[in-house]
């Protein structure tokens, strides 16, 4: 999920919607740096305006404005939430004078003061029956751009320690969610829970009694219509779920349609799936996740079902990753929208919805994203797809590489902190929490300096930095 190479870029590149709100253009380098009082037009059009036309944008608000200091500065009111395109013209429009187009995305309020997080609720280490260590999987998941992992290891809560003690002091960009994955003994049903304080297996491997006794009072909370084949796993669903909850965990319906063992059927037959996820028992339904194609397939139509019939359950994706080289990690997680990057808040955020279910497929630059929720949010994460993920996991790139160094004593913490500082910079100047740095004036002067060598060099080929007809670019 690499970036494309930008010349320009427009900051903040997420707005507040009805507002007025202050945009600078600028330079991803120092060579197309905008020459001081040159003429430039911005052009400003909503993609979901109403247009009669479907070659050109009809719809525009325009700007007149004069490069100053490197840059282009402007006010604008974004009226409504959708995604906006920036077009730049050098002096007046033309298809020959279009310098590039960029994006906004303007949001309400509710929605504008949520941060969105891409994570990863399932998981598996070296402690269960995944290839890696834990501390060495949550740098992987920072590489590549993650910004919280839950250690699911199944029936294993305590690797979750391991993590914390092996980054304990260093401040991390990637928030570390405690978990595990939930299968009472002789159920078939696997659960997840994301984000307790403590346990839950270790009730039954550690205090059997406790657990029977707790299990007993569920059977007698089994509803009447449940067929006897399925009772005893549908009361150790109603104390697993419950036992996550009284942690303070999600708990979270997976992959329903993973075939294990021989590949004969799946875990949950669809009776019993379709029962436990309209039951309420569940936080979440592992929409996407370590199911295969066909599996996904199949999730996403009973979940589409479900919901015509008048259910309202909250999705999330993952990877159920075991190998990183496998085809689940980094192709399917969530997207979620919280109001700061937390246990709590991630737990919040999927409790109320505010969640998508995602999957790429492709190669490096030619990913292909899908996302399932609500239409406004999934409206969103495609922005997001298109114009953030991508920037930040380059960011985050070398963040999870020091970490993964730290584990093993080969940096120290400053390293990884200061990786850390450069990418909660980008993302405070992405979402228009923090201001961008600007040109300053030994920048503007060292360019200009090399501009007047480049003038008057030899003539050759056009240069697209000032787009003139004929200039001496060698």
């Amino acid at each position: 999920m690499l970036p494309t190479h930008q010349k320009y870029n427009v900051w903040p590149r997420v707005v507040p919607a009805g507002k007025p709100s202050e945009l600078v253009i600028l330079a991803e380098s120092r060579t197309f740096l905008f020459p001081a009082g040159v003429a430039y037009t911005v052009m400003v059009s909503g993609v979901n305006d109403d247009e009669a036309w479907y070659h050109e944008p009809t719809v525009w608000t325009r700007h007149d404005l004069v490069a100053k200091d490197g840059i282009l500065r402007f006010t604008h009111t974004f009226e409504s939430e959708q995604e906006y395109q920036i077009r730049i013209y050098r002096g007046e429009i033309d298809k020959e004078n279009k310098l590039v187009d960029l994006a906004v995305y303007a949001l309400e309020e509710d929605l504008y003061a949520l941060r969105p997080l891409r994570g990863d609720l399932h998981s598996h280490s070296y402690r269960s029956d995944g290839e890696s260590d834990p501390a060495e999987l949550l740098g992987y998941y920072r590489e590549m751009g993650y910004d919280f992992q839950v250690l699911t290891d199944h029936n294993r809560y305590y690797p979750n320690a391991e993590v914390e003690k092996v980054y304990e002091g260093v401040k991390l960009g990637i928030c570390h969610v405690k978990g595990e994955e939930v299968h009472t003994p002789t159920s078939t049903v696997h659960i997840v829970h994301a984000g307790g304080k403590e346990s839950v297996t270790d009730i039954y491997f550690k205090d059997t009694p406790r657990y029977e006794k707790e299990l007993e009072a569920c059977r007698a909370r089994v509803p009447a219509n449940i067929p006897e084949n399925q009772r005893e796993r549908y009361a150790q669903a109603i104390w697993s779920t419950e036992s996550i909850h009284k942690a303070g965990g999600l708990a979270i319906f997976p992959h329903p349609y993973w075939r294990p063992g021989s590949n004969h059927c799946y875990n949950v037959c669809d009776e019993l799936t379709r029962t436990f996820l309209t039951s309420g028992m569940f936080d979440a339904f592992e929409l996407v996740g370590g199911m295969g194609v066909n599996g996904i397939n199949r999730a996403v139509a009973l979940w589409q079902e479900l919901r015509a019939e008048g259910h309202d359950i909250h999705v999330v994706g993952s990877s159920d990753v075991h190998t990183l080289n496998g085809k689940d990690f980094p192709s399917h997680f969530t997207v979620c929208f919280a109001r700061e990057n937390s246990t709590e808040a991630i737990i919040e955020a999927v409790k109320n919805g505010l969640s998508v279910a995602a999957e790429m497929s492709g190669q490096e630059y030619e990913r292909e994203f899908r996302a399932y929720g609500s239409f406004r949010l999934v409206s969103y994460t495609q922005f997001l797809f298109q114009n953030y993920f991508s920037d930040l996991q380059r960011i985050c790139q070398g963040e999870g590489v020091a970490m993964r160094a730290y584990a093993m004593g080969r940096t120290t913490a400053a390293t990884v902190e200061a990786q850390v500082a450069q990418t909660a910079y980008f993302c405070g100047c992405f979402f228009g929490r923090r201001t961008i740095a600007l040109p300053d004036e030994e920048m503007l002067q060292l360019e200009n300096a090399w501009r007047e060598v480049h003038v008057a060099g030899p003539t050759s080929k056009g240069s697209l930095a000032f787009q003139e007809k004929i200039t001496r670019q060698l």
